[in-house]
């Protein structure tokens, strides 16, 4: 008897977990508000010598978004229409951290990408000084959320190498939005701020067909709703000596660019560091790795892929970052 009742305590934890998730959508989607506006301030590496301001614009409607992203003078624009997919930069490859601002304005609900995967007991925590129920999700990239009790927004979202900060909530036609999203690096005895997004404003609109064109000379994709992006299968190490991963102890990790094609392949990868010691060691190493490609269902399309290699990828700096309890 007594087994029987731990099972049925630990689906309700569960079920608690799920129930939060969906009723932070129900308050936070602002699909309820198609179509709308996005602005936003970004500063890139906040208090920084090299620290860069810029704006960013998201347009959305139904299955039609266009995002403009501008920082000093990096320029990129991302349409979505339909299953098509349209990307214009002022560079041939993106500046490190800002491709995921092309969604930011649902990176505050997490119950598309979080709802079928394994969830585990609601905890109470002090998260930005203040009570918070929180859970883990246990997907291929486990992580945790943080939600704010009386409204059901998140205000964190954390795993081993990134926190993102979600405060200073506003509403729009009974929907809750975050005002202000902080991005922070968790290096192993401290959190870096590398990215603010703040003066969030939106605000419902009627567009004129021109805002949807596609941009001249733009890349192009296939894509879905419900892209899954492409993963490595197979890795290699770079060989980097350890007086070279000392020397970036501070900044442990490079960015990685390039495009998966439809079997898996990395096509003309970038590492974005100045640093040829490091550089070419991934690039070598990159050479043998496979990736699962992005699929939309069953069928795999070419995708852009952008991530972070560090400490656990490098395998010489120790063990990965420990997020803040």
């Amino acid at each position: 008897m007594a087994c029987i009742c731990f099972g049925v305590a630990r689906a309700d934890d569960a079920s608690a977990a799920r129930d939060l998730l969906l009723a932070s959508h129900e308050t936070s989607t602002l699909a309820k508000v198609m179509p709308y506006e996005f602005r936003a301030t970004v500063t890139i590496n906040p208090g920084d010598p090299n620290q860069k301001k810029g704006q960013i614009v998201i347009y959305r409607d139904k299955d039609r978004s266009r995002s403009e992203l501008q920082v000093e003078d990096y320029r990129e624009v991302k349409l979505t229409l339909g299953n098509k997919l349209y990307v214009v930069r002022s560079t041939p490859f993106p500046v490190p951290q800002l491709g995921q601002l092309h969604d930011i304005d649902h990176g505050w609900d997490r119950y598309k990408d979080d709802a079928d995967a394994k969830l585990g007991d609601v905890s109470k925590k002090k998260v930005q000084n203040t009570d918070a129920e929180c859970f883990e999700v246990k997907s291929e990239r486990k992580h945790r959320l943080c939600f704010e009790p009386a409204h059901k927004v998140l205000v964190e979202s954390l795993d081993q190498r990134m926190a993102y900060e979600f405060s200073d909530y506003a509403s729009l036609e009974q929907q809750w939005y975050p005002r202000k999203i902080t991005g922070l690096l968790q290096m192993s005895t401290r959190e870096r701020p590398i990215m603010v997004v703040e003066g969030i404003q939106v605000r419902k609109v009627r567009f004129a067909d021109g805002v949807f064109a596609p941009p001249e000379h733009a890349l192009e994709f296939d894509t879905c709703e419900e892209l899954k992006p492409p993963r490595p299968v197979k890795t290699a190490t770079p060989e980097i000596s350890n007086r070279v991963l000392r020397q970036h102890a501070d900044s442990p990790f490079v960015n990685v660019y390039g495009v998966v094609d439809k079997d898996g392949n990395l096509e003309n990868p970038k590492v974005l560091t100045t640093d040829p010691d490091v550089r070419e060691p991934v690039l070598q190493a990159l050479k043998k790795w496979h990736f699962s490609p992005a699929r939309c269902g069953t069928t795999a399309v070419s995708h852009e892929a952008e991530f972070p290699m560090g400490p656990v990828d490098f395998g010489s700096m120790g063990a990965a970052q420990t997020p803040r309890k």
